[in-house]
């Protein structure tokens, strides 16, 4: 692993800032405005321009909660986002901290691979993943890592890159899946991602994603020393449209 001008101290956000991209990729489903993507520019730019003050979880238009909802529907959902943009509550739970440290920023996604996590409070920093590197910086400095020469963090964000793509088999290769439905008595769904291979046990022990149709309400992960986090997602607007300038600006991408 590599860092550069980063204190030692930082080495603990590797496992759940890779959290982050697959957090992104289950926050939303196929919204209207999505479809309109491909057939109207012009209303989706709109809708992307779109605020809202709402801190519930983002749920797609003309889907009902208590829609049938399977694992293939699921993931079908995600892999129709043309970008995304939210705010965050994270909840980090140490082993050595009595009381959990909490954050809260911002999450910025674009395709074909790259998240943004920008930190507001209570110390500002950034996360920057791109197809084959994560960057990061805060007060006290950066550092990077190369994704091709981290075998287990490159797995780790490569199963996202397969959830957005829809590609069930291909995560399935990663991953042990269980899916519990919505039933009459639990309307909510539960999505259980359990690692198959030893680099990537060594990093998490489980990822948990809770949701109730195609809204997510929160993701947890578990991290085999022990330590967990729980980021609940608000304000979510799953046809975010980045311009060329913001590609550069939050990404470092110069190409659509």
């Amino acid at each position: 692993m590599h860092f550069s001008n980063v204190s030692p101290n930082s080495r603990h956000r590797v496992p759940t800032a890779v959290a982050v991209a697959t957090a992104t990729v289950l926050l939303a489903g196929p919204s209207k405005a999505s479809a309109s993507h491909r057939g109207t520019h012009a209303a989706v730019a709109h809708a992307a321009g779109a605020s809202t003050t709402d801190p519930s979880p983002a749920v797609a238009p003309g889907v009902s909660p208590t829609a049938d909802l399977d694992l293939q529907t699921l993931l079908t959902a995600f892999s129709e986002m043309p970008g995304l943009q939210a705010r965050f509550v994270e909840e980090k739970h140490m082993r050595l901290l009595a009381a959990p440290l909490v954050s809260k920023g911002r999450l910025y996604f674009t395709r074909p691979g790259y998240l943004a996590r920008h930190v507001e409070s209570p110390s500002p920093s950034k996360v920057l993943i791109s197809p084959d590197m994560l960057r990061y910086s805060d007060r006290s400095g950066e550092g990077q890592i190369d994704l091709r020469a981290r075998p287990d963090v490159k797995l780790f964000v490569e199963s996202f890159v397969r959830v957005l793509a829809g590609d069930e088999a291909g995560l399935a290769t990663v991953y042990a899946i269980y899916f519990e439905a919505p039933t009459a008595a639990a309307m909510g769904w539960t999505l259980v991602l359990t690692p198959k291979s030893l680099s990537l046990r060594k990093l998490i022990s489980r990822l948990t994603i809770t949701g109730q149709g195609l809204a997510v309400h929160e993701l947890k992960v578990e991290e085999t020393s022990g330590d967990w986090s729980v980021t609940r997602i608000s304000d979510v607007n799953p046809a975010r449209i980045f311009s060329m300038e913001e590609r550069r600006r939050l990404f470092g991408a110069s190409r659509e």
